[in-house]
Protein backbone atom coordinates (compact mmCIF):
# COMPACT_ATOMS: atom_id res chain seq x y z
CA UNK A 1 0.00 0.00 0.00
CA UNK A 2 1.60 3.68 -1.05
CA UNK A 3 0.59 6.37 1.26
CA UNK A 4 1.13 9.81 0.24
CA UNK A 5 2.20 12.67 2.81
CA UNK A 6 5.00 15.70 3.13
CA UNK A 7 8.74 15.45 3.00
CA UNK A 8 10.37 18.50 4.90
CA UNK A 9 13.05 18.35 1.60
CA UNK A 10 10.10 19.36 -0.61
CA UNK A 11 9.08 22.51 1.85
CA UNK A 12 10.94 25.42 0.30
CA UNK A 13 10.21 27.31 2.90
CA UNK A 14 11.91 24.71 5.64
CA UNK A 15 15.52 26.95 6.18
CA UNK A 16 18.30 26.30 3.66
CA UNK A 17 20.52 24.69 6.05
CA UNK A 18 18.19 21.77 6.23
CA UNK A 19 18.01 21.30 2.54
CA UNK A 20 21.86 21.37 1.94
CA UNK A 21 22.32 19.07 5.00
CA UNK A 22 20.00 16.59 3.69
CA UNK A 23 21.37 16.94 -0.05
CA UNK A 24 25.35 16.76 0.99
CA UNK A 25 24.48 13.55 2.85
CA UNK A 26 22.58 11.85 0.32
CA UNK A 27 25.72 12.64 -2.06
CA UNK A 28 28.29 11.27 0.68
CA UNK A 29 25.95 7.91 1.37
CA UNK A 30 26.19 7.70 -2.64
CA UNK A 31 29.64 7.92 -2.74
CA UNK A 32 30.35 5.76 0.09
CA UNK A 33 27.85 3.31 -0.23
CA UNK A 34 28.22 2.61 -3.63
CA UNK A 35 24.25 3.11 -4.39
CA UNK A 36 24.57 4.52 -7.66
CA UNK A 37 26.31 1.68 -8.72
CA UNK A 38 23.26 -0.88 -8.26
CA UNK A 39 21.59 0.75 -11.27
CA UNK A 40 23.97 0.42 -13.71
CA UNK A 41 22.91 -3.16 -15.14
CA UNK A 42 19.08 -1.86 -15.61
CA UNK A 43 20.46 1.72 -16.91
CA UNK A 44 22.67 -0.32 -19.63
CA UNK A 45 19.52 -2.93 -20.65
CA UNK A 46 17.32 0.55 -20.92
CA UNK A 47 19.29 2.76 -22.74
CA UNK A 48 20.45 -0.65 -25.51
CA UNK A 49 16.01 -0.88 -25.67
CA UNK A 50 15.83 2.95 -26.71
CA UNK A 51 15.65 4.38 -29.72
CA UNK A 52 17.71 7.36 -28.58
CA UNK A 53 21.13 8.45 -27.50
CA UNK A 54 19.82 10.33 -24.79
CA UNK A 55 17.97 9.92 -21.43
CA UNK A 56 16.66 12.76 -19.36
CA UNK A 57 16.25 13.00 -16.17
CA UNK A 58 13.81 15.72 -15.10
CA UNK A 59 14.27 15.84 -11.59
CA UNK A 60 17.91 16.22 -11.64
CA UNK A 61 18.48 18.25 -8.30
CA UNK A 62 21.64 18.98 -8.01
CA UNK A 63 23.19 16.72 -10.60
CA UNK A 64 25.25 15.02 -7.96
CA UNK A 65 23.99 11.35 -8.88
CA UNK A 66 24.14 12.09 -12.71
CA UNK A 67 27.05 13.30 -12.51
CA UNK A 68 28.61 9.35 -10.85
CA UNK A 69 26.28 7.34 -13.09
CA UNK A 70 27.94 9.46 -16.16
CA UNK A 71 32.03 8.55 -14.72
CA UNK A 72 30.07 4.54 -14.94
CA UNK A 73 29.28 4.69 -18.41
CA UNK A 74 32.36 6.52 -19.83
CA UNK A 75 33.46 3.55 -21.89
CA UNK A 76 30.24 3.75 -23.58
CA UNK A 77 30.63 6.38 -25.55
CA UNK A 78 27.05 6.97 -27.15
CA UNK A 79 24.97 7.53 -24.03
CA UNK A 80 24.59 11.25 -22.94
CA UNK A 81 22.33 12.16 -20.36
CA UNK A 82 20.04 15.63 -20.45
CA UNK A 83 19.65 17.07 -16.46
CA UNK A 84 16.57 19.14 -15.77
CA UNK A 85 14.72 20.56 -12.67
CA UNK A 86 11.44 22.44 -12.15
CA UNK A 87 13.63 24.69 -9.35
CA UNK A 88 16.45 25.48 -11.85
CA UNK A 89 15.31 28.79 -12.16
CA UNK A 90 15.79 28.97 -7.90
CA UNK A 91 18.46 27.39 -7.60
CA UNK A 92 20.82 27.91 -10.59
CA UNK A 93 23.72 26.86 -9.31
CA UNK A 94 23.85 23.02 -9.69
CA UNK A 95 23.02 23.85 -13.20
CA UNK A 96 25.89 26.11 -13.90
CA UNK A 97 28.40 23.41 -11.94
CA UNK A 98 27.43 20.40 -14.11
CA UNK A 99 27.48 22.34 -17.15
CA UNK A 100 31.39 23.78 -15.58
CA UNK A 101 32.60 20.19 -16.47
CA UNK A 102 32.16 20.64 -20.26
CA UNK A 103 30.84 17.03 -20.33
CA UNK A 104 29.75 16.63 -23.88
CA UNK A 105 27.64 13.60 -22.39
CA UNK A 106 26.65 15.42 -19.20
CA UNK A 107 24.10 18.82 -19.64
CA UNK A 108 22.03 20.17 -17.67
CA UNK A 109 18.94 22.51 -19.08
CA UNK A 110 19.79 26.28 -17.54
CA UNK A 111 16.01 27.19 -17.05
CA UNK A 112 13.26 25.46 -15.32
CA UNK A 113 11.21 22.22 -17.28
CA UNK A 114 8.25 21.51 -16.06
CA UNK A 115 7.40 17.32 -16.61
CA UNK A 116 3.96 17.78 -15.76
CA UNK A 117 3.98 20.13 -18.73
CA UNK A 118 6.56 19.55 -21.13
CA UNK A 119 7.17 20.05 -24.78
CA UNK A 120 6.74 17.85 -27.79
CA UNK A 121 10.45 17.77 -28.20
CA UNK A 122 11.27 17.24 -24.39
CA UNK A 123 8.64 14.77 -24.18
CA UNK A 124 10.06 12.67 -27.18
CA UNK A 125 13.24 11.56 -24.83
CA UNK A 126 13.13 8.74 -22.61
CA UNK A 127 12.93 9.50 -18.99
CA UNK A 128 14.87 8.53 -16.17
CA UNK A 129 13.76 9.56 -12.79
CA UNK A 130 16.05 9.21 -9.57
CA UNK A 131 14.78 9.32 -6.20
CA UNK A 132 12.23 11.72 -7.61
CA UNK A 133 8.79 9.82 -8.70
CA UNK A 134 7.70 8.82 -5.14
CA UNK A 135 7.30 13.02 -5.15
CA UNK A 136 4.19 12.90 -7.48
CA UNK A 137 0.77 12.03 -6.53
CA UNK A 138 -0.96 9.42 -8.65
CA UNK A 139 -3.23 12.07 -10.94
CA UNK A 140 0.42 13.45 -11.57
CA UNK A 141 1.96 10.41 -12.17
CA UNK A 142 -1.44 9.49 -14.62
CA UNK A 143 -0.58 12.84 -16.13
CA UNK A 144 3.22 12.21 -16.94
CA UNK A 145 2.83 8.64 -18.25
CA UNK A 146 0.07 8.80 -20.30
CA UNK A 147 2.10 12.06 -22.11
CA UNK A 148 4.56 9.80 -22.53
CA UNK A 149 2.21 6.93 -23.90
CA UNK A 150 0.81 9.56 -26.43
CA UNK A 151 4.69 9.75 -27.76
CA UNK A 152 5.45 6.40 -27.33
CA UNK A 153 8.81 7.12 -25.34
CA UNK A 154 9.86 4.59 -22.41
CA UNK A 155 10.16 5.75 -18.84
CA UNK A 156 12.59 4.58 -16.10
CA UNK A 157 12.02 4.80 -12.42
CA UNK A 158 14.74 4.50 -9.91
CA UNK A 159 14.12 4.23 -6.29
CA UNK A 160 16.68 3.81 -3.54
CA UNK A 161 14.59 3.34 -1.13
CA UNK A 162 11.04 1.06 -0.50
CA UNK A 163 8.87 -0.33 2.13
CA UNK A 164 10.92 -3.45 3.67
CA UNK A 165 12.24 -4.47 7.21
CA UNK A 166 16.04 -3.67 5.75
CA UNK A 167 14.86 -0.21 4.45
CA UNK A 168 13.64 1.25 7.38
CA UNK A 169 16.48 -0.15 9.16
CA UNK A 170 19.08 1.92 6.76
CA UNK A 171 16.73 4.79 7.37
CA UNK A 172 16.80 4.55 11.05
CA UNK A 173 20.37 4.72 10.80
CA UNK A 174 20.73 7.21 8.22
CA UNK A 175 20.41 10.30 10.99
CA UNK A 176 23.11 8.48 12.80
CA UNK A 177 25.42 8.20 9.75
CA UNK A 178 24.86 12.16 9.09
CA UNK A 179 25.87 12.51 13.08
CA UNK A 180 28.98 11.19 12.17
CA UNK A 181 29.79 12.49 9.03
CA UNK A 182 28.75 15.97 10.02
CA UNK A 183 32.28 17.72 9.24
CA UNK A 184 31.90 16.59 5.98
CA UNK A 185 28.76 17.41 5.35
CA UNK A 186 28.19 20.94 6.54
CA UNK A 187 29.07 23.87 5.27
CA UNK A 188 31.14 27.05 6.69
CA UNK A 189 28.15 29.50 6.58
CA UNK A 190 25.40 26.48 8.17
CA UNK A 191 27.96 25.28 10.76
CA UNK A 192 26.65 26.93 13.56
CA UNK A 193 22.89 26.75 12.92
CA UNK A 194 23.43 23.01 11.33
CA UNK A 195 25.18 22.24 15.11
CA UNK A 196 22.56 23.92 17.09
CA UNK A 197 19.79 21.86 15.03
CA UNK A 198 21.77 18.46 14.91
CA UNK A 199 23.12 17.86 18.60
CA UNK A 200 21.78 20.50 20.74
CA UNK A 201 18.40 20.45 19.68
CA UNK A 202 18.11 17.50 17.11
CA UNK A 203 15.55 18.43 14.84
CA UNK A 204 17.87 17.70 11.55
CA UNK A 205 18.16 13.72 12.63
CA UNK A 206 14.10 13.79 13.24
CA UNK A 207 13.07 15.36 10.29
CA UNK A 208 15.86 13.11 8.00
CA UNK A 209 14.35 10.46 9.87
CA UNK A 210 10.50 11.68 8.90
CA UNK A 211 11.30 12.32 5.36
CA UNK A 212 12.92 8.50 4.84
CA UNK A 213 10.15 7.04 6.39
CA UNK A 214 7.67 9.08 4.22
CA UNK A 215 9.45 8.40 0.73
CA UNK A 216 9.66 4.82 1.64
CA UNK A 217 5.50 4.62 1.76
CA UNK A 218 5.20 6.65 -1.12
CA UNK A 219 7.28 4.74 -3.49
CA UNK A 220 5.33 3.12 -6.65
CA UNK A 221 5.56 -0.68 -7.28
CA UNK A 222 4.98 -1.72 -10.09
CA UNK A 223 1.57 -3.09 -8.84
CA UNK A 224 0.83 0.54 -9.10
CA UNK A 225 2.08 1.93 -12.18
CA UNK A 226 -0.21 -1.04 -13.53
CA UNK A 227 -3.30 0.33 -11.99
CA UNK A 228 -2.58 4.07 -12.93
CA UNK A 229 -1.28 3.15 -16.97
CA UNK A 230 -4.61 0.79 -16.92
CA UNK A 231 -6.96 3.42 -15.20
CA UNK A 232 -5.85 6.07 -17.48
CA UNK A 233 -7.15 3.88 -20.32
CA UNK A 234 -3.88 3.38 -21.50
CA UNK A 235 -2.93 -0.01 -23.55
CA UNK A 236 0.15 -1.59 -25.47
CA UNK A 237 2.35 -0.81 -22.34
CA UNK A 238 4.83 -3.31 -20.76
CA UNK A 239 5.93 -2.54 -16.89
CA UNK A 240 9.29 -4.71 -15.53
CA UNK A 241 10.63 -4.57 -12.12
CA UNK A 242 14.13 -4.85 -11.10
CA UNK A 243 15.72 -5.10 -6.93
CA UNK A 244 19.72 -4.94 -6.72
CA UNK A 245 21.43 -5.28 -3.31
CA UNK A 246 25.27 -4.91 -2.16
CA UNK A 247 26.86 -5.79 1.14
CA UNK A 248 27.07 -1.95 1.70
CA UNK A 249 23.88 -1.79 0.95
CA UNK A 250 21.62 -4.57 1.83
CA UNK A 251 18.22 -2.91 2.09
CA UNK A 252 19.12 -2.55 -1.83
CA UNK A 253 17.59 -0.49 -4.97
CA UNK A 254 14.52 -0.61 -7.32
CA UNK A 255 14.15 -0.07 -10.86
CA UNK A 256 10.56 -0.23 -12.83
CA UNK A 257 10.99 0.16 -16.54
CA UNK A 258 7.48 1.67 -18.38
CA UNK A 259 7.85 0.64 -21.96
CA UNK A 260 4.98 1.91 -24.59
CA UNK A 261 4.19 1.81 -28.12
CA UNK A 262 3.44 4.70 -30.16
CA UNK A 263 -0.47 5.82 -29.94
Amino acid sequence: MRIQSFEFGDISSIPKCYHNYLRSLMSLLYEYFKIHKLWIPVIRDFYQSIHSEVIMDPCAGSGHVNFLLEKEFRDEKEIKFILSDFMTNRAPMFSKKINEHRNPRLKYVEKSVDVLNMKEDELKIPKMFINSFHHFNKEQVSKILSSHARTGTDVLVLEYCRKTFLNFVSIFLGPIIGMLLFPFIVKKEDFLLSFLFVFIIPIIPIMLLWDGIVSSLRTYGASDIREILTSAGIKNFTVDSYQKRSILYPSGVTAITIKFQEN
